[in-house]
Order: structure tokens, then C-alpha cells, then sequence
């Protein structure tokens, strides 16, 4: 694929448009878009700190296409979220200097696990997410304490942040998964954009490419949302168990039949 793409530049632009626009659709609804965006991005026979950095820079405006759609239909309020912002940053700083001090690889076995109980949890609490549920902590403290626990994670590790953003927002303040979508959508936009900084810094993006691949990422982040508003809970609940199955799934592969892998 790599040498095809080589020979044939302006169908690896094509492609990666559109996988672009399939990333953005997916992550707009229930995150996990790089699932799709990564392997597109390898094809093209980059370093892999380059396909990290460049797909940083597509999905940060893919993330904000979705963020300003929910934003405007009246779905977030950054007065209920700005603590979030704030100790997220926090903790993407603690994240990123402890990344240097302690191995992150007992993180390999712990997430899909984590996960794994995640999925499970759904599968048997069906109704979970779909109308409001109990609120289990009050709001102020859950942006507070978990802003800053998922901001060390995902600078720390990263897979899975926005399926856990989710799964806690509709669990302790017994959202649904609409309204969650929403909220995890602004968090993971600021993780996207302290990461992109970082790779900027250090000289790890492909413009050419991130923005290509962000055409596509601008459309379908646009139309995620807006199927999500139109569709609602039972449109996310779905998609996020496929996300949350296929993350758990690759994650277990990794750990088990793979060696020095990269999970994004």
C-alpha cells in the first residue's frame, strides 16, 4: 500500500480525505476516530512521530468543527465544563513530566481491562445514558477531580480518554449520552491541542498532509454532530460500544501478539 501511494500521490490525498472524513464522524459522535485516522496516516510511509504529530493537527480541527456544532445547538455550557479546562491542563503537565520518570507499560495491561469493564457495564445496563440518569457527584468536583485525572492519563498513556470521559460523565452526573458526547468533545479538544504544541515544537507535523486529511475531518466532524443532535442517545450509545469493543480489541492484540506497538 505504502508503494502504491508513493507512485500514485494524488490518490493517497483522495484517501486520506476520506478517511478523514470517516475519523471525524466517528470521534463528532462517540471519540475513538483514530482508530481510523492512525493506520490511514502510516500508509503514507512516515515516521511514526510524524503520523502522530500530523494526525494531532487534522483531528484538533476535525474536534472543533464537532465542539462548535454542540457548542451552538445549545449543548455545552463552558461555565459547567471550564474547571475541566483547567485541571486538565494541570494534568497534562504532571502527565507529561511523569511520562519521562516512570514507565507507562503496566498502562498497557491496566486500560484494556478498564476498558473491558466499561463494555461490559453498558452491555448489561442497557438502559444507562439514554434518559437522565441519578447525578452520583456534583459537578464542580467531577470536572475538578476527573479533569485532572484523564488530563495526566492521556498525557501519560491517551488511548481511550474521550470512552472514558463519556462513561464517567453519564455515570456521575447522570447524563445521557447525547449531552456527554458533547462535553467529552471539549475535553478532548484541549488534549489534542496541548499535544499538537508539543509535536509542533519538537518539528513532528506534516502540514501538507494534516490538512488535506483536515478537509475531511472538517465535513465529517460537522455531520457527526449533527446526526448525534438529530439522532441523540440511542445514535451514540451504539456507536460508542463499537468504538469502546474495537479499542479493547486492538489494545489486547497489542499486548498479546505484538511487541514495541504504538496505540493512538
Amino acid at each position: 500500500m505504502i508503494e502504491f501511494f508513493t507512485q500514485h500521490q494524488y490518490v493517497m490525498y483522495a484517501f486520506l480525505m476520506l478517511m478523514g472524513f470517516l475519523a471525524g464522524f466517528v470521534d463528532a459522535i462517540a471519540g475513538g476516530g483514530g482508530l481510523i485516522s492512525i493506520p490511514a496516516l502510516t500508509y503514507t510511509g512516515m515516521p511514526m512521530s510524524l503520523v502522530l504529530g500530523t494526525n494531532k493537527l487534522q483531528s484538533s480541527i476535525g474536534t472543533g468543527v464537532a465542539v462548535f456544532k454542540y457548542y451552538r445547538d445549545g449543548l455545552i455550557n463552558f461555565r459547567t465544563v471550564y474547571r475541566g479546562l483547567v485541571m486538565g491542563f494541570i494534568g497534562a503537565f504532571f502527565g507529561a513530566i511523569l511520562v519521562h520518570y516512570v514507565s507507562n507499560q503496566f498502562m498497557r495491561y491496566l486500560v484494556p481491562v478498564l476498558l473491558l469493564s466499561v463494555f461490559v457495564f453498558n452491555l448489561f445496563n442497557k438502559s444507562l445514558g439514554i434518559k437522565e440518569g441519578t447525578k452520583r457527584m456534583e459537578e464542580t468536583l467531577f470536572f475538578s477531580l476527573f479533569g485532572f485525572i484523564l488530563g495526566c492519563y492521556d498525557a501519560f498513556f491517551g488511548p481511550g480518554t474521550g470512552n472514558f470521559w463519556i462513561i464517567l460523565i453519564v455515570y456521575f452526573l447522570g447524563y445521557t449520552f447525547l449531552n456527554a458526547s458533547g462535553y467529552a468533545k471539549v475535553l478532548n479538544l484541549k488534549s489534542n491541542l496541548f499535544s499538537l504544541v508539543v509535536f509542533i515544537y519538537f518539528g513532528s507535523v506534516h502540514y501538507t498532509i494534516g490538512l488535506l486529511m483536515a478537509c475531511g475531518q472538517f465535513f465529517g466532524g460537522y455531520l457527526g454532530a449533527k446526526m448525534v443532535i438529530l439522532k441523540g442517545s440511542k445514535l451514540v450509545r451504539p456507536i460508542f460500544m463499537t468504538v469502546v469493543a474495537i479499542n479493547m480489541l486492538v489494545m489486547f492484540y497489542q499486548l498479546f501478539f505484538t511487541h514495541n506497538a504504538v496505540v493512538g
